[in-house]
């Protein structure tokens, strides 16, 4: 199979050639990011952790001091609180912050394959290129604020309406479903712009967003088509791997709603530990079987920019 990147290619095309270059260069992939792959596990596990046995505890005892037992909230109960909020904020900042730096490993190599159109196996089993890290978090932030700032406008404009206006709830909800809705379909550009920023030194991100956006709009069925099948695929096998975490999650919160209604947690001594191991393992495979939505994302450019550069070159013969 051709895995050069400047090629026009249809949503089969591109997810066929990101799956092969995935799979024909693993090892490669493997050694320049396992590391950060570890780190990203790490973080998952104490996130998911802190969400799964924390989270529900605090909960459950909240519940049970202000509706079962119709008491004031305790002030430790309260703290213990205020301090998971503050630590699950901080965990998922530093998630965000890992899982971008990881990416940003693949995304190293796949900027070496796009200049000389190959790839070098790392000499050193943990080499990192801080710049197109740093390039790789702010694309993968400005993106995310991106989809935010209309989310929140949407949000403001609803709850302004509200003091003015008496709407209906299926009113207000079907509304504020398809103003959402529009929001998410609008977002699909953003795959491509991003893609473009962090392979593409020397220019802004909101420089890249307004001349870029406007060509993805353009190829938005592309788009649209390659992420959904290439996501389906991918989603599916995480929804295999992450059995493990979702029975462990399901338990712990159905032993908080047993002490909720005055039974025993049940629960073995172990499962705390149990827990924290299986977030760990699942954080590390996940890292692997996302990573070929990189490179599905990266042919997809690569189409792109080819098409546009075909189309281009007739109406300049024109």
């Amino acid at each position: 199979m051709e895995y050069t990147l400047f090629k026009n290619r249809s949503y089969r095309g591109v997810i066929s050639a990101g799956f092969g270059l995935y799979f024909t260069h693993f090892r490669l992939f493997f050694k320049a990011s396992w590391i950060m792959a570890l780190l990203y596990a790490a973080v998952f596990a104490a996130l998911g952790t802190l969400c799964v046995i924390k989270l529900p505890a605090i909960s459950a005892e909240i519940m049970k001091q202000t509706v079962v037992q119709h008491q004031q909230l305790s002030v430790a109960t309260a703290q213990e609180y205020l301090l998971l909020g503050g630590a699950i904020i901080i965990l998922t900042l530093l998630y965000i912050i890992v899982e971008a730096c990881t990416f940003a490993t693949v995304l190293n190599k796949l900027k070496e394959h796009q200049d000389t159109d190959t790839m070098t196996v790392p000499a050193k089993w943990f080499s990192i290129c801080r710049k197109l890290m740093g390039r790789t978090l702010k694309g993968y932030i400005f993106s995310l604020l991106v989809i935010l700032v209309p989310v929140l406008v949407l949000i403001g404009l609803i709850i302004t309406l509200l003091k003015f206006v008496a709407l209906a709830p299926v009113t207000l909800t079907t509304t504020s479903l398809i103003l959402a809705i529009a929001i998410i379909l609008l977002a699909f550009p953003l795959v491509y712009v991003a893609m473009k920023y962090i392979l593409n030194k020397g220019q802004a991100y909101f420089s890249v967003l307004s001349k870029s956006y406007g060509t993805g709009l353009r190829h938005w069925g592309h788009i649209f088509t390659t992420c959904l099948v290439a996501g389906m695929i991918v989603s599916i096998l995480m929804g295999l791997f992450c059995l493990p975490i979702i029975i462990l999650t399901q338990a712990h919160v159905l032993a908080q709603e047993g002490y909720l209604n005055g039974d025993p947690l049940g629960m073995p001594d172990y499962v705390n530990l149990l827990t924290i191991v299986t977030f760990f393992i699942t954080g590390f495979i996940l890292v692997y079987l996302y990573m070929p939505l990189l490179l599905v994302y990266y042919y997809m450019y690569g189409s792109i920019e080819a098409y546009e550069k075909e189309k281009a070159n007739i109406k300049n013969e024109i």
